[in-house]
């Protein structure tokens, strides 16, 4: 897991943030946005190949479209959209504010963020153990938003 941590540790990572007129959201935003324009282009593709097969899609060919997302990078944007998650449920009002700030003037919300890390909480499984605190962990702090 991502986490920080908590404590002393959970606070020097946040002051990272706000570091800088909140320099590191800016670019936190700014690979979100690129990173999501990516994954939006590849379902695009992905959404022409399956009208050209119709039926014909099987899980094989369900894989090999998870895995197109993947090279489009959406395993870097689930990375990007947890930390957004974390950093706005941190507790420090001005981080939340410029990440919606930022998002706005761009045409763009948290829903998005909320999408990717939906389909990530799927995506680690029924496991009874570290993944199963992890979708609690992801679902509370999208609950929070």
């Amino acid at each position: 897991p991502l986490r920080p941590g908590s404590g002393f540790l959970l606070q020097r990572v946040m002051k990272k943030f706000t570091e800088d007129d909140h320099l590191k959201v800016d670019r936190l935003i700014e690979l979100h946005l690129y990173y999501l324009a990516r994954i939006s282009d590849a379902e695009e593709e992905i959404s022409r190949e399956r009208e050209r097969l119709g039926d014909d899609v099987d899980d094989e060919t369900e894989e090999e479209f998870y895995l197109k997302r993947l090279d489009a990078g959406l395993f870097t944007l689930q990375r990007l959209d947890y930390i957004i998650l974390t950093v706005s449920t941190s507790g420090i009002a001005s981080i939340a504010q410029r990440i919606r700030q930022l998002l706005s003037l761009k045409g763009e919300s948290l829903g998005p963020v909320k999408d990717v890390m939906r389909e990530y909480m799927e995506s680690l499984g029924d496991q009874k153990d570290s993944a199963s605190e992890e979708k609690q962990n992801i679902s509370h702090m999208i609950n929070q938003l």
